[in-house]
């Protein structure tokens, strides 16, 4: 079996053929003021050669149709893989981002519950910082009471 390489090479060299033919052929239409019996009649070996070349051709074409639809078949296939794992990822993307958002919602509401709390603590240690100040005042009035009751006595 000939490579896909070989294969190409024996089309172009097919083309080029052609090519020949092709002038020849104008050549002999440029001289049309030569009489109809000068033409010579039909060489059938030169036909079965056209017939042969036209054979290589024609399955020349049909195996680069069959390699380019094969080839097309696997790029298809490998965009429908890329375009499977792009989705997935965008997917996933999406609920971490989400996850990541509500976290942050819930971190955030925590926060403000924290806040409020220690708004409180905050409170009750000023109450308590004033309860120990009125403390204070009346244990220095009793110890300046006991002081001036044990001087009385005395």
């Amino acid at each position: 079996m000939e490579s896909h390489k070989e294969s190409l090479i024996r089309f172009i060299e097919s083309i080029e053929d052609n090519d020949v033919i092709s002038r020849e052929r104008n050549r002999t239409e440029s001289t049309s003021n030569v009489s109809e019996k000068n033409i010579p009649p039909v060489n059938p070996q030169i036909v079965r050669e056209l017939g042969v070349r036209l054979e290589r051709t024609a399955k020349d074409l049909d195996g680069m149709l069959r390699f380019l639809e094969k080839e097309t078949g696997k790029m298809s296939k490998h965009t429908t893989t890329f375009v499977d794992i792009h989705s997935r990822a965008v997917d996933d993307i999406s609920d971490v981002t989400d996850g990541a958002v509500k976290a942050m919602y819930s971190l955030l509401s925590k926060a403000a519950v924290m806040q409020r709390d220690l708004t409180k603590i905050e409170m009750m240690s000023s109450h308590l910082k004033s309860i120990n100040k009125y403390l204070e005042r009346l244990d220095n009035t009793l110890s300046d009471v006991k002081s001036t009751a044990n001087v009385n006595i005395k």
